[in-house]
């Protein structure tokens, strides 16, 4: 089953709950690792970003992607990658006084289990352009 299958509309449930689940650990590593959160599932025409953090002057815009496996890594898609763009530039217009900061788009992959050694956390800096 691929992402966004899903069999019934209690399947859909349970992955949206696992993914608030897989937001709220993110920010809580996030915060740890000397981050400050803007914003959780910023929402605007273009779409949504999950977690909107910055570090000094660096601002990242972060996808949270929840997995059983650590072999599951999967970037998102190009249509997704183009999404979260567009979201986060209609971010930086609606705060112009963010603009002078470095922007980067994260992956952080949070797993449910640990497989071949590969830690609970996975955080893919800079994962796209």
């Amino acid at each position: 089953m691929q992402d966004g299958d899903y069999k019934s509309t209690q399947d859909r449930r349970q992955a949206e709950r696992r993914g608030h689940f897989a937001e709220r650990i993110a920010g809580w590593w996030l915060q740890l690792s000397g981050y400050r959160i803007l914003a959780r599932r910023w929402r605007c025409a273009a779409g949504e970003i999950d977690l909107i953090v910055k570090r000094r002057r660096q601002l990242v815009f972060v996808e949270v992607k929840y997995r059983f496996h650590a072999d599951q890594i999967v970037m998102p898609s190009s249509t997704q990658c183009r999404r979260i763009r567009s979201a986060a530039a209609l971010f930086l217009a609606k705060y112009p006084e963010m603009s002078d900061a470095q922007c980067r788009f994260d992956l952080l992959i949070i797993n449910h289990g640990k497989i071949f050694g590969v830690g609970w956390i996975v955080h893919l800096k800079n994962a796209w352009q």
